[in-house]
């Protein structure tokens, strides 16, 4: 028995092809906002990495219908920075998983936030591309 999940994707992930690359579906997703936490670049990476922060609050996709077998292609997608934690979504009645910047990897951030349209000009072709081949 699969049992539907929701996600919140705050990086690179929120790009539907990304998510469809990496899990094989379409699913269906809505903005949505995440309070209490705050995006940023990770040093040496073009992806970004979440940390809690009760003053700031992040715009990303929230994905539904994640099944267990795209959850489980989720977490061998992230890198071993993060861990999968479960949060309320602003003006969602559910919770989802998200994935954190574990504990002992913050020192990786930088100071400055990440920018999905910095991202997409700069490095999403390339990203596809190395996606696709692994």
């Amino acid at each position: 028995m699969s049992f539907s999940h929701s996600v919140f994707t705050y990086g690179t992930l929120q790009i539907t092809e990304v998510m469809k690359l990496v899990t094989g579906l379409d699913l269906p997703s809505l903005p949505a906002r995440l309070n209490g936490y705050q995006c940023l670049k990770i040093k040496n990476r073009t992806y970004p990495g979440i940390i809690k922060n009760p003053s700031q609050s992040i715009d990303g996709i929230l994905y539904k219908e994640v099944g267990d077998h795209a959850l489980v292609l989720l977490d061998q997608f992230e890198d071993v920075l993060y861990e999968r934690c479960l949060v309320d979504i602003l003006d969602e009645t559910q919770q989802a998983f998200v994935y954190v910047i574990k504990d002992e990897y913050k020192d990786r951030l930088a100071d400055e936030p990440w920018s999905l349209d910095e991202f997409k000009l700069k490095y999403l072709n390339k990203y596809l591309r190395d996606i696709n081949s692994w």
